[in-house]
Order: C-alpha cells, then sequence, then structure tokens
C-alpha cells in the first residue's frame, strides 16, 4: 500500500528557556527524544494528539510491529516523521536565533 500524501502543521511557542512543539500525532518515542536531543531550549514540551492523525512510527517500531506500527494504523511513513522532526527542531532553532547574538 503506498503512502498518502499528508500535510500537518507543527506549532512551537517559546517561554523564556522552554520550548513547547504541539502535532496532531500520537509520536512514538524516537521523534520526541530527537526533538529534545536537537533543541537548544533548557527544558522542551513535546505535546501530541492536538488533531486526529492517528500513530506516528518510527522505523525501529516498524520493524518491531505491533497493531500501532502497522501500515493500516499510520497515515504517515517514517519517513514523514522524520520530517516532522527536522521541521520542528528547526522551528525551535528559529526562536532562539537571536538569543545566540
Amino acid at each position: 500500500m503506498p503512502w498518502l500524501a499528508y500535510c500537518t502543521l507543527v506549532h512551537v511557542l517559546r517561554l523564556g528557556d522552554v520550548a513547547i512543539a504541539a502535532n496532531e500525532f500520537e509520536l512514538f518515542t524516537d521523534y520526541g527524544v530527537q526533538i529534545k536531543a536537537r533543541s537548544p531550549a533548557v527544558q522542551i514540551f513535546v505535546i501530541q494528539l492536538t488533531g486526529s492523525a492517528g500513530y506516528l512510527p518510527s522505523q525501529r517500531d516498524m520493524r518491531g510491529g505491533g497493531y500501532s506500527a502497522v501500515v493500516q494504523s499510520s497515515r504517515v511513513s517514517p519517513a514523514g516523521g522524520q520530517v516532522l522532526v527536522d521541521q520542528a527542531v528547526e522551528a525551535i532553532r528559529e526562536l532562539w536565533k537571536d538569543s545566540a547574538r
């Protein structure tokens, strides 16, 4: 089954040294860990399930199987999950860009 094209929003907010990144998926742990590790924020909250996009398993989770990591339970592939991570991190870094000066 080919993956369908899907568009989603990722919202980011900065409150002092804290970042909040919200998305409509139920992210698997790998994605949240990547966002937190790559973020310049002192603390980051990854808010999920702000919509009805469903599960977003990582490649490792797809290999492991389970009902939430099969194609039928997901609208977006692990490659799309990596795009979400990259875009969230880029947006967070933009919020810190002026702080580096």
